[in-house]
């Protein structure tokens, strides 16, 4: 069973973090941090799919994370508390409350981009897995767009009767959301199409083989 717990954010957010032990841990390896995707937790994204057992079989310690607005963490329904940007920085928060000095970050989905951020802007990220995305995501900084309309996605889990959405791609979002029993106001905030830190993941992406990133 995990311990759950609690931190409090810069901006006042309380993110839930889970902490599964090996049991038997493997010497000399950090623990995994996982984030999940859009409208998910971690037991949608890590735990039911048997990715957290499979990682404390092979000896490593588990630390996941539910973003803000998902799973057991605050969902403020103010856009100010929102992004991929702020999302990384609660990431990083993190690791400095439990006073980690070395990680190994995966990222789903929406948390593959939270983690690409945080792992360019901290060298405590010693390696980085990254899913969920398409290769659209190396070309957002040349004027392409993510594929998805943020603003469909919105109003779709805004919508009071789900068989009024027509756009596929919204009505399954809020198919997921409602599976999960997210909120649906705190969810329709961050999906709004305000994508301002693609750039920097652009960087992170192009960094070459042999780049402290990839080599440490």
């Amino acid at each position: 069973m995990p311990t759950t717990q609690r931190f409090a954010t810069g901006d006042g957010i309380e993110i839930a973090y889970h902490e599964y032990d090996p049991g038997r841990p493997e010497a000399g390896l950090p623990p995994v941090v996982l984030h999940h995707g859009f409208a998910a937790d971690t037991v949608t994204n890590w735990v039911s799919p048997g990715v957290v057992d499979t990682l404390l079989d092979a000896g490593r310690s588990v630390i996941s994370v539910d973003a803000r607005g998902h799973g057991a963490s605050d969902k403020p329904h103010d856009p100010d508390h929102y992004g991929e940007g702020r999302m990384s920085a609660d990431l990083l928060e993190l690791l400095d409350d439990l006073a980690l000095e070395r990680i190994d970050l995966v990222g789903y989905s929406m948390g593959a981009i939270v983690s690409a951020i945080a792992a360019s802007r901290d060298g405590r990220i010693r390696r980085l897995v990254i899913g969920g995305v398409g290769g659209r995501i190396a070309r957002i900084g040349d004027g392409a767009t993510t594929g998805l309309d943020r603003s469909a996605i919105a109003e779709a889990l805004l919508a009071d009767d789900p068989d009024t959405v027509t756009d596929p791609s919204a009505r399954a979002f809020r198919r997921f959301a409602d599976s999960t029993g997210g909120d649906r106001l705190a969810l329709s905030t961050p999906a709004w199409p305000i994508l301002r830190t693609w750039p920097v993941v652009r960087r992170l992406l192009f960094l070459h083989h042999g780049s402290p990133v990839m080599t440490r």
